[in-house]
């Protein structure tokens, strides 16, 4: 612990997972939305392109685009870190969202427009409260993703970004089992204290925009 690279591989371990899945809720809410209202004999091959990250290895999808990151200018630096980030892990939160679109009732949207309610209120009051389960769920596996993250965040951050699996890889493969393990607790200990952290977060900033109470498990 008193080594600063440490210090500074939590911190980007820390903000990269938490930006990585604030932008996969706000990419993957519209999307969840999109498919489970889009009727259309295309919707099949939207969602194969949506979550075609669950089945294809993220590396392969990389190295794919390394070129284009290059050119870009998104390597070597946190921005391209974080992008890459978001390959793998925006399927699963996707999924948790439309999931819990499942049991949304339909008619509830269009009775509220009816009303007269506007777009924004319908987001706040009607829909953010269905979806809190698969949030919570889909930013957790999110966070967890990213926070393990070893190859994508080498290959793009080019050894600029360095994370605690980046810190820690090397210790283990050379052999050196003590330095290994104490990285290897600080990890689980890190990961869990993460996850709680943005989950208390996001209940609080949940709960002041949806006025709903939200229940602890």
């Amino acid at each position: 612990m008193k080594n600063r690279s440490t210090w500074i591989g939590m911190g980007y371990n820390l903000f990269i997972a938490y930006t990585v899945a604030v932008i996969n809720l706000f990419l993957a809410i519209p999307a969840a939305r999109f498919l489970f209202r889009k009727k259309s004999r295309f919707k099949g091959i939207y969602m194969i392109i949506l979550f075609a990250p669950l089945i294809i290895p993220s590396l392969s999808s990389v190295l794919g685009i390394h070129r284009s990151m290059i050119i870009y200018g998104l390597t070597d630096n946190l921005l391209g870190v974080i992008l890459v980030n978001i390959i793998p892990s925006f399927p699963y939160v996707l999924l948790s969202l439309y999931g819990s679109f499942k049991g949304f009732p339909k008619r509830l949207e269009e009775s509220a427009l009816i009303d007269g309610v506007l777009k924004f209120q319908m987001y706040r009051y009607i829909i953010l409260p269905i979806l809190i389960p698969g949030i919570l769920i889909g930013s957790t596996i999110s966070i967890l993703i990213s926070l393990s993250e070893y190859i994508l965040t080498l290959l793009i951050g080019g050894g600029e970004i360095i994370t605690l699996p980046i810190l820690m890889f090397p210790y283990l493969s050379s052999g050196d089992k003590i330095v290994g393990s104490v990285y290897a607790i600080l990890f689980i200990f890190f990961n869990i204290a993460g996850i709680l952290l943005f989950e208390l977060g996001i209940r609080s900033v949940l709960k002041k925009i949806t006025k709903v109470k939200l229940i602890d498990n």
